[in-house]
């Protein structure tokens, strides 16, 4: 039987604001993130869910607690729905730039330059933290023992950015930029796979203001 899961991203956060690398750090909701999982929360209200599965960071749970609304519906922490651990880059502002893997990062300071070609290596595995590649097995993993283990058949899905990246490159053809703080995808998981029914509705509405700016 088809299972049909709604992956919603938390709200705003000071780090977010700041651009700086959140990761394993429990940053809470800020006042806008608080308005805009009331906003998710309204958007979902019709959707009967028979659990949610959180990350067990603040943000997350924080956003799943604002969607519930109340209603009584079970909230399931899972640490495997955390987001990307990057170590001791953590709190770092990054600058992302054009120079040589090899280049040395100065972490002594808060806004750090790392190179694109670094960073974004799938075997690049910061300093106490866990490479894309161990993240996106991670993340998967633990989708999928969910969607295994679980007799529910709506759930909802907590999460962060990273890893609902993370599930549309694994398990689909999709051409994704990121999810917006606060908004949702549908995947549907058929017993095997995962996959996208439909696209994002937010999707459009960011096209759209990019083809009017």
């Amino acid at each position: 039987m088809n299972k049909i899961f709604y992956i919603f991203r938390h709200g705003q956060t000071d780090y977010n604001i700041e651009k700086r690398v959140q990761s394993f750090l429990d940053i809470p909701l800020n006042a806008q993130g608080i308005a805009q999982a009331k906003e998710l929360a309204k958007n979902l209200a019709d959707i009967q869910f028979d659990c949610i599965y959180s990350s067990p960071l603040s943000r997350s749970l924080q956003t799943a607690e604002i969607v519930v609304n109340n209603r009584p519906i079970k909230i399931i922490t899972n640490p495997g729905l955390r987001e990307r651990n990057f170590g001791i880059l953590c709190g770092k502002i990054m600058n992302i730039t054009d120079g040589p893997a090899d280049a040395l990062i100065d972490l002594s300071k808060d806004k750090i330059d790392i190179p694109a070609a670094l960073l974004f290596s799938d075997d690049y595995t910061p300093e106490n933290g866990e490479s894309d590649k161990m993240f996106i097995k991670r993340t998967c993993d633990t989708m999928v023992d969910i969607a295994k283990s679980t007799n529910a058949n709506t759930i909802g899905i907590s999460t962060h950015g990273g890893v609902i990246g993370a599930l549309v490159r694994a398990f689909t053809n999709f051409d994704f930029s990121g999810v917006p703080n606060a908004e949702y995808l549908k995947m549907q998981w058929d017993g095997k796979n995962f996959n996208l029914p439909e696209q994002p509705h937010w999707l459009t509405k960011m096209k759209t203001n990019q083809m009017t700016l």
